[in-house]
């Protein structure tokens, strides 16, 4: 206990006091003492028994007066050094609960400035490690989830097959393919998404015609379609602007919006490309006919592993993380995103940073 903060602040302050009277009790008797001395000198009186009496009642008074003022030096030290010490044991109590997986509390900011900030400081990292531990248990959650389903499917085939009660035939063959091909999205999915998270540190942005890009997307798409009559088409408005993005990253980004709009896009439709200028921002969206997002679903669209009733069937085979990434994209170059969905139409949209003028 005496080698904490509050002791040591407090002894620091006792010691300053005790020189400062040290200091300024021998120069007030060296003073005091020469100038009752020349008094005594003008008006020829001897000075001895005098000025020993003078120097004892200097003495006392300095030594009475040095008790109180350090008296009040200390309490008001304690007060000072209690402002300092409390705030710092708040923030070490918190620091110990964070380390023991305890990201929950919270500290009260107060005292000096500095103290505010760290504290604050501490509360955000505290939330940011709230939400990445509630992240990793959603996703183990989800995961688990997504592979419940085909493995059980799988093993229900597979234990069928072996006791002689499913036949082999091309249908069951069929199933359990599907089911592997299943998993295999899903694998491949959560390792596009741990590049990904890797990537993110490492973004390049340079100036990009999104536009351009998107005529390139468009065009590699359509050839790819095969015997599906849908139209994918771009547009961009002529005076859009360069924007200031890492390419590989848009590219990322707007394919996901594609694959989504391709999966969900009903008979024979044209998809959309669009690129538009919007308050220092270009924005690009894909749109595409087919079922309406809930409107309860449509705000959760971009969470990882999302699926709503309508907007993310298992059956297309998403798993709910193409659009989250597109979500990570836009805020790791400072945009955002968004979706609307009515009358037979979705649109989603992400946005890039305008380029500055070149020099």
């Amino acid at each position: 206990m005496r080698d904490s903060l509050l002791w040591r602040l407090l002894g620091s302050h006792l010691l300053v006091i005790a020189i400062a009277v040290a200091i300024s009790g021998a120069l007030i008797t060296n003073l005091a003492s020469d100038a009752f001395m020349l008094i005594m000198m003008r008006y020829h009186i001897e000075p001895t028994m005098v000025e020993q009496d003078f120097v004892h009642t200097v003495h006392r008074v300095l030594l009475l007066s040095s008790i109180i003022a350090a008296a009040v030096a200390m309490v008001l030290g304690w007060v000072l050094a209690r402002r300092i010490v409390r705030p710092i044991a708040d923030m070490m109590l918190l620091a110990e609960r964070i380390a023991a997986g305890d990201y929950g509390q919270r500290v009260t900011a107060g005292g000096p400035d500095e103290l505010v900030r760290l504290a604050d400081s501490l509360n955000r990292m505290a939330v940011s490690l709230q939400r990445i531990e509630a992240l990793r248990r959603e996703l183990v959650a989800n995961v688990a989830h997504e592979l419940r389903t085909p493995l059980s499917t799988l093993r229900g085939y597979l234990e069928g097959l072996r006791d002689g009660i499913v036949p082999v035939t091309a249908d069951a063959l069929g199933s359990l393919h599907e089911e592997v091909l299943r998993l295999v999205r899903l694998v491949d999915t959560l390792q596009q998404l741990s590049q990904f998270d890797a990537r993110m540190s490492k973004v390049r942005p340079c100036r990009l015609d999104v536009g351009a890009l998107a005529r390139r997307l468009a065009d590699a798409y359509q050839r790819d379609l095969g015997p599906r009559r849908l139209v994918i088409h771009e547009t961009s408005d002529p005076s859009c602007p360069l924007v200031e993005a890492d390419p590989d990253l848009v590219d990322h980004a707007l394919r996901n919006l594609l694959d989504n709009a391709v999966r969900y896009a009903s008979g024979e439709t044209t998809i959309v490309i669009r690129s538009a200028c919007l308050d220092g921002f270009v924005q690009v969206a894909v749109e595409n006919t087919g079922d309406a997002i809930a409107p309860e679903d449509l705000p959760h669209i971009f969470e990882r592993f999302y699926r709503g009733e309508k907007s993310r069937s298992r059956d297309t085979g998403g798993a709910g993380i193409g659009l989250a990434l597109v979500q990570e994209i836009a805020r790791a170059h400072g945009g955002t995103v968004g979706a609307t969905s009515a009358d037979g139409t979705t649109a989603v949209w992400f946005t890039l940073p305008v380029a500055p003028a070149a020099d």
